[in-house]
């Protein structure tokens, strides 16, 4: 499926990512990928992320963003106590992947067709705590129904803390890589 992408290169690096674009964003570090997103993205957001919803709720404002637009799947073992304007769910353990696909369809639904996005803050959590076979299919489920929804994800993994084979088959899940290394 041909698709547009890029990064822009202004003054800070910005994705750009056409409606319906699934994209592997390869990075080298465990930095919040939050600054990658374009400011339109901050309209209607969904971020499944390890980071607390307290922590995610800080870097959106810090980027300019309406926490009231933004959604939050946080994915840990732990329960967290936030009582904030972002919309969020329980925490998610990271090895429920039946769950976690479960809230992502239902926080999907909320994104408006062409116009939102979706950002997998640290993909490499779900490797840490599943078998990689599982987590393709998990990417590969969850890639087809974003794309279907006409919905933007960006899916940032640390590139080299996963082996060569388990990278190849994130990518035959998505339409694009953009490597930020």
């Amino acid at each position: 499926m041909p698709s547009h992408s890029d990064v822009q290169s202004t003054q800070s690096r910005r994705l750009r990512l056409d409606a319906g674009t699934q994209a592997l964003v390869a990075t080298d570090s465990l930095r919040p990928s939050l600054s990658l997103l374009p400011a339109a993205a901050y309209q209607q957001l969904l971020i499944v992320s390890p980071r607390t919803p307290a922590t995610i709720e800080r870097l959106v404002r810090e980027a300019g963003g309406d926490v009231s637009t933004v959604g939050h799947l946080p994915l840990s073992a732990t329960e967290h106590d936030y009582e904030g304007p972002m919309w969020t769910t329980e925490s998610i353990d990271p090895s429920d992947l039946t769950g976690l696909s479960m809230q992502y369809n239902r926080a999907l639904r909320a994104l408006e067709d062409g116009h939102g996005w979706v950002l997998f803050d640290d993909f490499n959590t779900l490797l840490l705590y599943t078998g990689a076979e599982r987590v393709v299919r998990f990417l590969g489920h969850v890639t087809q129904r974003t794309r279907e929804a006409g919905v933007r994800s960006a899916i940032t993994v640390v590139r080299d803390a996963m082996d060569d084979q388990t990278y190849a088959s994130l990518q035959r899940a998505v339409d694009t890589e953009i490597d930020l290394r």
